[in-house]
């Protein structure tokens, strides 16, 4: 079993440029797979025997693109919270208690805080 992976502000800021090519990616591909799946979606529906159509491919890979950067942010031990607009919390410990350094999309730095119960709108300023 791997150990909990604790971040302090510094190593957490230093995940924020790769986070913000990530969270991009993500949106981008997440906008191709919403509308791949409108497309495919009434072929599939209508294909009983469910030959597939040329697009499928295109679904399979932005599907297995949009995972493997998923896992690839989870391996990092950060936590993502939403795409839209892109929230990312840091375990970390605050006076020896468990909390998350939260990050959203857009911001330079980590500026904030919250309890682990109270999500985005518990944020606090460190």
């Amino acid at each position: 079993m791997q150990n909990k992976r604790y971040f302090t502000l510094e190593e957490a800021n230093r995940c924020i440029p790769q986070l913000v090519e990530d969270i991009s990616a993500l949106q981008a591909l997440k906008s191709e797979l919403e509308e791949l799946h409108a497309k495919l979606t009434p072929l599939f529906e209508v294909i009983s025997s469910n030959g597939g159509d040329k697009r499928t491919p295109a679904l399979l890979r932005t599907g297995a693109a949009f995972r493997d950067i998923l896992e690839r942010i989870a391996r990092r031990g950060c936590h993502l919270k939403g795409l839209d607009p892109g929230l990312v919390d840091f375990p970390h410990l605050r006076d020896g208690k468990e909390v998350y350094l939260c990050w959203r999309f857009g911001e330079q730095e980590i500026h904030y805080w919250h309890e682990i119960e109270s999500g985005f709108t518990g944020r606090k300023p460190l």
